[in-house]
């Protein structure tokens, strides 16, 4: 069993979904439990992997727009933390995730492969077969030899529309869905047969998800919240952020089987 350090986990959705592909997580500091991750300094040489994905919001397509307003993003860029705690810790391997526009981590001593991952099939062979489109720049570096490349072990399913939506959308294209931080629907399920979008359009009020559809899609058990200590609105916002569970366990085998 390999032992993964857990950077910026947050509500631990990629903990979540290394450890059901048997990896043993441990999860660092995080705001959300009054840590600051400035001050930590894990031991060098005890953890096999590195998995995490440090604050997107000084990198995500929005940051401009706060700047604009005199304002500064909720959280600095912490990209150098990311690689301090690579550098200190020496793992056989480290994989981060962020939004596209996120700058590069180079660890010193790593061979850095950087790729896109879809969890829906937006693109052919970009996806992993899901209902939700989430769209995240993934970086997985080695610190011996040349870098795999991760999309090498993974299985990009076809996606298949539900029973019940395909009786509805006949043979329409599916068009899939995408969530915010906040839980809004950013595009709908499915297309009509007319080739144009249902449901909600943009320019429309954003309908909010309730929160059982938000952790279906994003492959999490419905009780999955019921003992944590949270207020609805960040319970929201945890889920939202988080990495899509069926993209973290493709990425997981993907690492246990490249790793041997």
């Amino acid at each position: 069993m390999s032992l993964v350090l857990s950077l910026f986990p947050g509500g631990g959705l990629l903990d979540y979904a290394f450890e059901a592909e048997g990896f043993c997580v441990v999860r660092g500091p995080d705001v959300i439990w009054g840590g600051d991750i400035r001050r930590f300094h894990p031991p060098k040489g005890r953890f096999d992997g590195i998995i995490g994905g440090d604050p997107c919001q000084s990198h995500s397509s929005l940051a401009n727009l706060v700047r604009a307003k005199g304002l500064e993003p909720s959280f600095p860029d912490m990209t150098g933390d990311y690689q301090r705690v690579v550098e200190e810790t020496r793992p056989a391997w480290f994989l981060r995730e962020n939004v596209p526009k996120a700058p590069d981590v180079k660890p010193a001593g790593y061979d850095v492969r950087r790729f896109m991952l879809d969890n829906s099939t937006l693109d052919s062979g970009d996806g992993t077969g899901n209902e939700q489109m989430r769209r995240r720049r993934w970086w997985f570096g080695v610190r011996e030899g040349e870098c795999p490349e991760l999309r090498a072990f993974m299985d990009f399913a076809l996606h298949e529309l539900p029973d019940a939506v395909q009786a509805v959308a006949g043979d329409a294209p599916s068009v899939p869905v995408a969530m915010g931080g906040s839980g809004k629907r950013k595009a709908t399920a499915v297309a009509g047969k007319a080739g144009t979008l249902e449901q909600w359009t943009p320019g429309e009020k954003e309908p909010r998800r309730d929160m059982a559809e938000m952790l279906r899609l994003q492959g999490l058990p419905g009780d999955w919240l019921d003992h944590q200590p949270w207020t609805m609105s960040a319970k929201r916002k945890i889920v939202g952020n988080g990495v899509a569970v069926p993209m973290g366990r493709q990425l997981a085998r993907a690492i246990r089987e490249a790793m041997g």
